[in-house]
């Protein structure tokens, strides 16, 4: 899942999303065994005072970690967790796979697992876990020590608590509430974030992409 908070830092941001990332290829490399492996999606419009659309910045972050560009499809639709929902499922059963695994930070995972079963989705279509989880932990304790060593600095980066006291907190207690009215839930998405759109279509990444994407540093620096 994106995180994109025009009030928040841009480092701040794409560390988080780059932890989402790390915890999502860690996974997928386990998952892979030799062959081609999962497709890695990513939904997020481009959103106010993004340089790119959320999607296109997370598949630049995945293949500068070293995933496989052909195996990222990205929609460049959603403003809210509701819709990343709905797009991610879209997309899912336009690839035609069994079920979709999300991954988002540890304090947003309660309200996205929310957000799913509200939007009418099982677990065995869709099941969001957190950078956390144990199955994350796991993929990573298989993987080569240098693999592993360098996607834990990406999780750790990332870390966000969504404490309270900060300004991922007050957002994530406002969407919080927003979710309970799904207009109002729209109405603060586009206020804060700018508009999404539901319909945009399924792409892979830009030719230009490949494992000499520019490194993150130089993308936050």
């Amino acid at each position: 899942m994106g995180k994109w908070e025009p009030f928040l830092p841009a480092r701040h941001c794409l560390e988080e999303v780059t932890a989402r990332a790390a915890a999502a290829l860690a996974v997928a490399e386990g998952l892979a065994r030799g062959g081609p492996g999962p497709y890695l999606l990513s939904a997020e419009a481009q959103l106010r005072g993004q340089p790119r659309p959320g999607c296109q910045l997370a598949a630049e972050i995945l293949v500068a970690l070293g995933a496989r560009p052909e195996r990222i499809r990205l929609s460049a639709a959603a403003n809210r967790t509701s819709v990343e929902v709905r797009v991610l499922d879209r997309m899912r059963r336009g690839l035609e796979l069994p079920s979709l695994l999300c991954i988002t930070a540890d304090y947003h995972t309660e309200r996205a697992r929310w957000v799913a079963q509200r939007e009418g989705l099982s677990l065995t279509e869709l099941q969001v876990v957190s950078c956390e989880d144990e199955l994350v932990h796991d993929a990573l304790a298989a993987l080569p020590r240098l693999r592993r060593q360098a996607l834990l600095r990406c999780l750790a980066r990332g870390h966000r608590t969504g404490s309270p006291l900060t300004l991922g907190g007050w957002n994530e207690r406002l969407a919080r509430l927003g979710a309970r009215w799904p207009q109002l839930e729209k109405l603060l998405a586009d206020w804060v974030r700018g508009p999404g759109r539901s319909d945009a279509p399924m792409t892979v990444p830009e030719s230009r992409l490949s494992r000499q994407t520019v490194p993150l540093d130089q993308e936050l620096a």
